[in-house]
């Protein structure tokens, strides 16, 4: 699809109005998005701009957090069964667990604070009561993952209703962010607005269960951590 027929897609989508939702969960604005787009994966192909592109999709009222990506490539400092049986709990199905977002700004909940270091290169994950560091990430193994797969993004916002219990959207703001930042990336570190998700259980047989570690973002932050920003609707 080229970056014309995009457009003029988008124009025929808004002035549909409001459309019921495909999906009755909080994907459902984003797959939605995509079927009408004519996708099938989270990002479209647009020859003219330079290749794919991101597919993001939020509701203008979200204060949600949305995931930029996992990776799996952190330096814990000790076994993470022990990082469980250290500071994790027992979750809603009994299982040893720790979810914990946690950002650089300030200590969470369970005890945890992101601390950046620039000359290093790191980001450390320090548990503040007991002054532990229970892990370390390359930071510009960070930049390069968000970099790498956020090239450039398709960012489409909408109206969202519920009629007969069915929620519906109006599609009403669409922009290419690209041209994502370095320094804009470090910034969201630093202040708060980039955060790291530790997601992990023990199982059934006693083993960890680690679903990869996420960095998350608020929807309505997104268009912090791209320098260009080109309107479509």
């Amino acid at each position: 699809m080229r970056l014309t027929d995009l457009t003029l897609t988008l124009r025929e989508l808004y002035n549909k109005g409001f459309v019921p939702t495909l999906r009755a969960n909080s994907t459902g604005v984003g797959y939605t998005l995509e079927h009408y787009l004519g996708v099938s994966e989270n990002n479209l192909p647009i020859p003219d701009i330079g290749g794919r592109t991101e597919v993001k999709a939020t509701r203008i009222t979200s204060t949600s957090l949305i995931t930029l990506f996992t990776f799996n490539k952190g330096v814990w400092q000790f076994d993470q069964k022990e990082v469980l049986s250290r500071f994790g709990y027992k979750d809603a199905k009994g299982r040893q667990a720790l979810k914990s977002t946690v950002n650089a700004v300030e200590e969470n909940a369970q005890g945890f604070k992101l601390t950046v270091d620039e000359s290093e290169h790191t980001v450390a994950l320090i548990h503040v009561p007991s002054e532990v560091l229970v892990a370390k990430w390359s930071l510009w193994t960070l930049v390069g993952k968000f970099l790498l797969k956020f090239e450039r993004m398709l960012f489409v916002r909408a109206k969202s209703r519920k009629i007969h219990n069915t929620e519906e959207f109006h599609y009403i703001e669409a922009s290419i962010l690209s041209e994502p930042d370095v320094e804009t990336f470090l910034s969201a570190m630093q202040h708060g607005v980039c955060m790291i998700d530790i997601r992990m259980h023990l199982n059934e047989k006693g083993g960890v269960r680690n679903r990869g570690t996420a960095i998350r973002v608020r929807e309505a932050d997104i268009t912090r951590l791209f320098s260009k920003r080109m309107p479509l609707l």
